[in-house]
């Protein structure tokens, strides 16, 4: 089964302007800043980037200093091994407890571990559910 955690995220709001995302990855590499896990859309005049960094509190300084809205949220960090199936259990069991998830993404680096970013409406039941 998955094991879950909950991180802090940054979710930036931009204007969707070509070359955002090099402003953004310089500004936080400048500041020694790695990220860990991004998510990026741009559907309106507005670009939105969803953000997990191990210093949100320095990452939120730097952002608002270039002038962008940043939101400081909990998300759920879920590991999980890289196989069909492994998703459908603890999308089941966050359903059957009437959790409501709000979006995911994810990425696999090794190939054996997939790591998922989840945002649902109970994050700290959301947890215990995933981790028992």
């Amino acid at each position: 089964m998955a094991k879950a955690k909950i991180v802090k995220q940054l979710i930036v709001v931009t204007p969707n302007e070509v070359g955002t995302l090099n402003k953004i990855s310089t500004a936080l590499s400048a500041a020694g800043l790695n990220i860990s896990h991004l998510c990026a859309s741009a559907l309106t005049e507005e670009a939105r980037f969803m953000i997990v960094v191990a210093d949100p509190a320095k990452a939120k300084r730097i952002l608002e200093g270039m002038e962008y809205e940043v939101v400081e949220s909990d998300a759920l960090e879920v590991e999980f091994e890289n196989a069909p199936g492994t998703l459908s259990p603890v999308a089941k069991r966050l359903g059957d407890a009437d959790i409501d998830i709000k979006y995911i993404y994810g990425t696999t680096a090794d190939g054996s571990k997939i790591i998922g970013i989840i945002s649902t409406n109970d994050d700290k039941k959301a947890v215990a559910l995933i981790n028992s």
